[in-house]
């Protein structure tokens, strides 16, 4: 879901937001552009911004006490 995330910093209004989010989404329509992804052969797999966001809440709403476990979990 992160690959390639494009982030905006805290406090940027609403309306902005929703703009870049349709600008986005058009850019990951447009046929020339999925065109030249495909020559390069990269993967475009774009996600809504709506849903990357509700994942980043939802990770920063971890309780610690897990945030800790699963850094053990994962560590080499």
């Amino acid at each position: 879901m992160f690959g390639r995330p494009y982030l905006a910093p805290p406090g940027v209004p609403a309306e902005q937001i929703k703009m870049l989010r349709a600008a986005f989404a058009a850019a990951m329509r447009d046929k020339d552009f999925l065109a030249d992804a495909e020559k390069t052969r990269v993967d475009v797999v774009p996600t809504e911004g709506e849903k990357v966001q509700q994942s980043i809440e939802r990770i920063y709403a971890t309780p610690k006490h897990i945030a800790e476990r699963a850094k053990e979990l994962v560590r080499p």
